[in-house]
């Protein structure tokens, strides 16, 4: 019997050893990282001084967050890989951060202005399940070093997230979650309440470079397209204002902080719009928009990305020929 396990082990060591050299060469294996970096919300809250603009040109930089990711990352060949993400992060944004021209000034209102007087904020912490595809744009070996022109590679991917998410302010100092609150009405049948679980596409560029052969870094950019305007809790109009008494005392107060912010006069109470249920306006001027419902809210991230190769002895492949570095010989009968 020892002599049958001894030649069984001989025999597994032998298949084994062809298919880690193989994996030497043709570039697959397994990694296992962490990143991390800052976040930024693209949503209908906060953003440059300016209204309307597409993706970072819209950035609102100073409510920056930051994010945290662990992944598994399996190199299919030297050109395709395919990824597991676990990310925890945050966004934030606030109207307060915008600024403009008010309509009382000369060449006034500018763009940016609505938004400062909407005087709007929101953060919300998100845990998403990413599942993403990289494709190198040249040739890349995973676990080459010092003297390989396939240690490193820009690259390019895209991925389907699944994330939670839960939007909150604060008032008067204390935390307050906005979603049950349905500051556009979802608690009074005006709208249906959205959901804190959502989708998203995402798409990444980014360029890695091994240190060692079991070491490298990259830079990557995230896109997550959503699919739903609430991240920030606003998407669509203000509660007409013969409603607003039915909706939570809290409510009341968030679903319009117009007259709280760097603009309170009750002379721009035109701007918010808010309309009676015959049409008729509450304050004169025209329009009740709050958000723009038409476009889903984004957010991304710039992350560095550390990496460990762990193809050797462990899951066969990107090791020695031989990893057990001694010489076999069959037993005698």
């Amino acid at each position: 019997m020892k002599k049958i396990t001894q030649c069984l082990i001989l025999l597994i060591i032998f298949i084994s050893v062809p298919y880690g050299a193989q994996a030497q060469y043709d570039g697959s294996g397994h990694d296992v990282g962490f990143s991390v970096g800052p976040n930024f919300s693209l949503t209908d809250l906060g953003g440059a001084k300016k209204i309307g603009s597409p993706f970072i040109r819209d950035v609102d930089f100073k409510s920056t967050r930051f994010c945290i990711s662990a992944f598994y990352r399996y190199n299919v060949n030297k050109f395709f890989a395919v990824r597991a993400n676990l990310m925890y992060g945050m966004i934030s944004a606030d109207d307060k951060n915008t600024d403009g021209i008010a309509p009382d000034q000369p060449n006034g209102p500018s763009d940016s202005w609505y938004r400062a007087r909407r005087n709007l904020n929101f953060s919300t912490h998100i845990v998403e399940f990413q599942a993403m595809a990289e494709v190198n744009l040249k040739k890349y070996m995973h676990n080459q070093s010092k003297g390989s022109k396939e240690r490193w590679a820009p690259y390019i991917g895209g991925g389907l997230g699944f994330f939670y998410f839960n939007p909150y302010t604060k008032l008067n100092g204390e935390k307050v979650k906005l979603r049950p609150l349905g500051t556009e009405g979802q608690t009074i049948g005006v709208k249906k309440m959205y959901s804190n679980f959502q989708f998203d596409l995402i798409a990444l560029v980014g360029i890695k470079y091994n240190v060692t052969n079991k070491f490298s870094i990259a830079l990557e950019g995230i896109y997550h397209q959503t699919f739903t305007d609430y991240l920030d809790d606003v998407s669509g109009n203000y509660v007409n204002p013969d409603q607003i008494a039915s909706l939570d005392p809290t409510a009341q107060i968030l679903q319009n902080r117009a007259n709280t912010g760097n603009y309170p006069d009750n002379a721009f109470n035109f701007v918010e719009g808010q309309k009676k249920s015959d049409g008729s306006l509450n304050v004169g001027g025209s329009g009740n928009q709050r958000g723009d419902s038409k476009d889903n809210d984004q957010f991304f991230h710039v992350q560095l990305t550390f990496s460990f190769a762990i193809t050797g002895k462990s899951l066969g492949g990107g090791g020695r020929k031989n990893p057990y570095n001694v010489k076999f010989s069959c037993p005698r009968w």
